[in-house]
């Protein structure tokens, strides 16, 4: 029975991600071949704007999405998101989905796509919990953690890159990455960002950072998925759980600012959601973290149609504030 269960969760949440993907307009740009930021000392060369690349890590061939803005004055010391798709996604449809292009050519912020690894040949994925966990979501031996670091290496050809402004985000499963990331890298991301997923209990009880991280989750209350209450048997934490965690690491208090405001949704059939933000610590400190609970919320990426409040809009809002 649990092994049923268990699959039909994995088939909901697949379902739920391509769902998701569908209703958003997707983003276009034609590849100028012309158009190339070279890297003298070793003539490796990156294509301005979007262009996807292959690297080799463990054996494995894996592929990423680089998006550098085209108008960029300097190509030095540029900062730098990571955001990492949910179960079963396809980082060419994340890209489209997740809006971040007028965040990156407004502020000069590289963008890294990466694609997850596939279980057992079937479904991308990210490893968010220890290789030797129990968790059931935990499928494969494949070393994400390492995949990403030596990611962050090859983009930062020629100091592309401001490594004081590098931040990680991702959704669902992604998000879930996200947290595993802060835990067992050492004073590698500024920031990260959880849209829609969750700690798993083995990454929540064996993690350990070694400073504070600045921590911006946006959830859901009605997340079908990944429930705003956790699901505890399949060790899944609460959102509260989440925020407790990394308000306790960072040494912050239970004292918040919250505000709140209401916007339509993209899905009609809600109606208005609300958007309900505690901010505990200063949001410029780094030990801040901020949670946006959305009222009526779904398993989504975006939870309103204003553009000041999509999330790309609020992950930036806090990310420009951390650096290391």
């Amino acid at each position: 029975m649990r092994f049923l269960l268990i699959c039909i969760f994995l088939i909901s949440c697949s379902k739920s991600d391509d769902y998701s993907f569908k209703n958003y307009s997707s983003y276009e740009k034609s590849l100028d071949k012309d158009s190339i930021f070279k890297d003298n000392t070793n003539n490796f060369s990156f294509y301005d704007g979007l262009a996807s690349y292959n690297i080799q890590h463990n054996g494995l061939t894996r592929q990423y999405l680089l998006y550098i803005p085209p108008n960029v004055q300097s190509r030095t010391n540029l900062p730098v998101i990571f955001n990492f798709h949910g179960y079963s996604g396809q980082a060419d449809q994340f890209f489209s989905s997740t809006n971040l292009i007028d965040v990156a050519d407004s502020n000069g912020v590289v963008l890294v796509y990466p694609q997850g690894a596939l279980l057992n040949g079937e479904a991308s994925h990210w490893n968010a919990a220890p290789i030797n966990s129990n968790s059931f979501l935990n499928k494969s031996d494949v070393d994400d953690i390492g995949f990403i670091t030596t990611l962050l290496e090859e983009v930062n050809q020629n100091n592309i890159l401001d490594l004081k402004r590098v931040y990680a985000i991702g959704y669902s499963n992604g998000g879930m990455f996200s947290h595993f990331l802060a835990c067992n890298t050492d004073n590698v991301f500024a920031a990260i960002g959880d849209v829609a997923g969750t700690m798993l209990l083995d990454t929540y009880n064996t993690c350990d950072p070694s400073s504070s991280v600045p921590v911006l989750k946006v959830h859901g209350t009605n997340d079908n998925v990944v429930s705003y209450n956790g699901y505890e048997e399949d060790g899944y934490k609460t959102v509260i759980d989440v925020v407790d965690f990394w308000k306790q690491n960072n040494d912050v208090n239970n004292e918040y600012i919250f505000s709140s405001m209401s916007s339509n949704s993209w899905a009609n059939y809600m109606g208005p959601v609300e958007f309900e933000k505690y901010t505990y610590g200063k949001e410029e400190d780094n030990t801040s973290v901020v949670l946006y609970k959305m009222l009526r919320g779904g398993h989504w990426w975006d939870y309103s149609m204003d553009d000041d409040l999509k999330t790309s809009s609020l992950l930036w809002e806090f990310f420009s504030k951390h650096s290391k």
